[in-house]
């Protein structure tokens, strides 16, 4: 079972989508992440298991591939947490899959599945509105970053889900 969400790479202060993909396949228990990761991306794999598995539900106990398109672009940081966890939700039919098609998931998650500040919102989610995505969810920490690059896109609160506040 496959499924994606969306995210966005950043290089200095611009910024380029990215489609977060996740698979869940037969084959030994194991988690592995592609797409040209740094250390910290690739660290994601740990953290979203344990806020996944503390938030109370399972991860899958099977193979899981995560890729993070296009492959070319180099990616880094820990905003790609929720885009990755939200795949992986959706690729067990926990969420539906046509809610995430316009929308831009950034934000790192704590172990016990807060969502936590991330840098670069700004750029973020400019680069989110040129791509065309009709909402950005961002830490609620990062709503006043977020909004101040709001045009006619209307953005949301990654923690409740409506526009700017909860």
């Amino acid at each position: 079972m496959a499924a994606a969400t969306h995210s966005v790479t950043l290089d200095g202060l611009s910024g380029r989508p990215i489609e977060v993909e996740a698979d869940i396949g037969g084959g030994l228990p194991v988690t592995v992440l592609v797409g040209l990761a740094d250390t910290m991306v690739n660290e994601a794999r740990d953290r979203c298991r344990a806020a996944v598995s503390n938030s109370g539900t399972t991860w899958p106990d099977q193979r899981v591939t995560i890729n993070l398109a296009p492959s070319t672009l180099p990616k880094t940081g820990s905003h790609y947490d929720l885009a990755i966890a939200l795949a992986v939700f959706a690729a067990k039919n926990l969420v539906p899959t046509e809610r995430l098609v316009d929308t831009v998931f950034l934000g790192e998650l704590a172990l016990d599945g807060r969502l936590r500040a991330i840098r670069g919102v700004l750029p973020a989610t400019l680069a989110a509105a040129e791509a065309g995505f009709d909402r950005v969810f961002v830490p609620e920490v990062n709503v006043p970053e977020a909004e101040s690059s709001r045009g006619s896109t209307s953005w949301a609160c990654a923690r409740c889900g409506r526009p700017w506040r909860c």
